[in-house]
């Protein structure tokens, strides 16, 4: 697969006193740099990153609560439902 042209010799202008915020990115199966020189403007870029991220740390720990509000019935109840399921044959490559 080819791979498209890179362009060298962009410019890009900020002026004193404003940041320089450069983001590292995925474009296909590229990294990528993307510069911004304002800072809302870079956080509106990596919103959808920053909620993907809050969405795994938000799961991080979850299954600790189980013990306390569900007992310790419920995970019995999955482990015995584990043990008793006939195994999937082993793939065959």
């Amino acid at each position: 697969m080819a791979r498209p042209a890179r362009r060298l010799h962009q410019e890009f202008t900020t002026r004193e006193g404003e940041p320089l915020i450069g983001i590292p990115t995925m474009e296909g199966s590229e990294e990528v740099v993307r510069y911004f020189n304002d800072e809302e403007e870079a956080d509106l870029a990596t919103k959808k990153a920053q909620e993907s991220i809050q969405r795994a740390l938000n799961l991080i720990g979850a299954w600790q609560d189980l013990d306390d509000e569900d007992g310790p019935d419920m995970l019995d109840e999955l482990d015995r439902m584990r043990h008793a399921s006939k195994p999937s044959p082993p793939l065959e490559l």
